[in-house]
């Protein structure tokens, strides 16, 4: 026997309340440190966009960001005086620069994967082997049908953990 349309529309809205409350778990962890490193949202999405890509042109930030060029020069300009990124030339076409994250940026990074993962896994060890595996299964199912719809684009961050 299968659902009604009104109870699996009951379900899903259920579900999306409780997807909420769970990512609310890690905003406050996560928004702590934005507020200590005094980061955006789009230099936070900048950093990542160079861990996963290092040396990234200019001009693939502001592509990635969908913001202008002169708005993408901003947030680097931003990140470069804090010593997050850094910029150089293209060694092939010294018409191009290119953006790095910095020892500084990638512990910055890094500090944030660290604090998240402390977390998520305190809050996992306290599941049964049961709920871990049904959790699995979930969210296998859930990236697995946005892939088949290509609902999924690059993931930011490219690292889940980070979230």
């Amino acid at each position: 026997m299968t659902m009604a349309d009104t109870q699996i529309d009951a379900l899903i809205e259920s579900i999306l309340s409780n997807y909420g409350r769970a990512a609310g778990i890690f905003d406050p962890n996560r928004l702590e440190v934005w507020e200590e490193l005094g980061l955006t949202m789009s230099q936070l999405r900048v950093l990542y966009m160079l861990q996963a890509g290092p040396g990234t042109p200019a001009g693939a930030v502001a592509a990635q960001l969908k913001v202008r060029p002169s708005t993408a020069t901003g947030i680097v300009d931003r990140l470069v005086r804090d010593g997050l990124v850094r910029r150089d030339r293209d060694d092939m076409d010294r018409r191009r620069v290119r953006i790095w994250l910095t020892e500084r940026g990638m512990r910055v990074i890094n500090e944030l994967r660290a604090r998240n993962r402390a977390v998520i896994w305190r809050i996992f060890r306290n599941l049964t082997e049961q709920e871990l595996i049904d959790i699995d299964r979930t969210f296998t199912l859930l990236t697995s049908e946005a892939e088949r719809q290509g609902v999924l684009a690059a993931p930011w961050p490219p690292d889940p953990e980070v979230m």
